[in-house]
């Protein structure tokens, strides 16, 4: 049923990606029955969602038909968009990144059952690893869903971002406040607002908007601040 209901959303989709995808959905239920991966667990609503949902943000990311892109996923859950993205192109490179450790490991699960080497799966915190030279400004493109206040992303994500990059994160309509608050940071972390594209859920009308930053000047070396401090007390 899984496969059914994901193309009659969105049928943009090769055979073998649909197989993939449905694997995923069978051992995100079945973990979920262990582990608590995800607050949505009944079907339609995982569908739209969650796989749906991701699979507008691979639109987004405009990655169809791009090779060797590093993206970073930052407070990727149990894998969304970044899992779904990675198995809708595998010449593209991934790193997904969550301070929950079981939903990490679920990911490395899932990679390893699918069979997909462009995955890389890091627990971690984004303060923490924002200041490793390995990670920091080495991404073509960073993404987020809805996960924190836009300000605190920014800090979150930006400093990862190579400049000429971008930065693509998902939020809930109205967001327009949320961006006017984010004029310092972006300034200071070296975001500049390029694209913003509304779109609906299906079935459950949630409007939804996408906005995407370009990585115009290198991050001041003293952001990510430490943890908690993002959060807490916003540029």
């Amino acid at each position: 049923m899984f496969k059914e209901k994901l193309v009659k959303y969105y049928d943009n989709i090769t055979p073998e990606q649909l197989d993939k995808l449905n694997e995923y959905y069978i051992l995100l239920s079945e973990h979920s029955k262990l582990y608590n991966l995800t607050a949505i667990t009944e079907e339609d609503e995982v569908v739209i969602k969650h796989y749906y949902d991701s699979l507008m943000f691979y639109e987004a990311l405009e990655l169809q038909g791009k090779k060797n892109l590093k993206i970073l996923d930052m407070g990727s859950g149990a894998g969304f968009p970044g899992l779904v993205a990675a198995i809708m192109n595998e010449a593209c490179s991934f790193t997904l990144v969550d301070s929950v450790n079981k939903k990490i490991n679920f990911i490395k699960i899932v990679a390893e059952q699918l069979q997909l080497e462009n995955i890389t799966a890091i627990h971690a915190r984004s303060e923490a690893l924002g200041q490793d030279l390995d990670y920091r400004e080495c991404f073509d493109i960073g993404v987020a869903r809805s996960v924190a206040y836009l300000p605190v992303l920014c800090e979150y994500i930006l400093p990862f971002i190579k400049v000429g990059g971008k930065m693509i994160i998902t939020k809930e309509y109205p967001y327009e406040e949320e961006l006017l608050t984010s004029k310092k940071a972006l300034k200071v972390l070296g975001g500049k607002l390029i694209k913003d594209q509304i779109y609906d859920l299906p079935v459950y009308g949630n409007k939804r908007v996408f906005l995407t930053f370009n990585k115009e000047k290198k991050t001041p070396a003293e952001y990510p601040r430490r943890e908690g401090i993002p959060s807490r007390k916003s540029i």
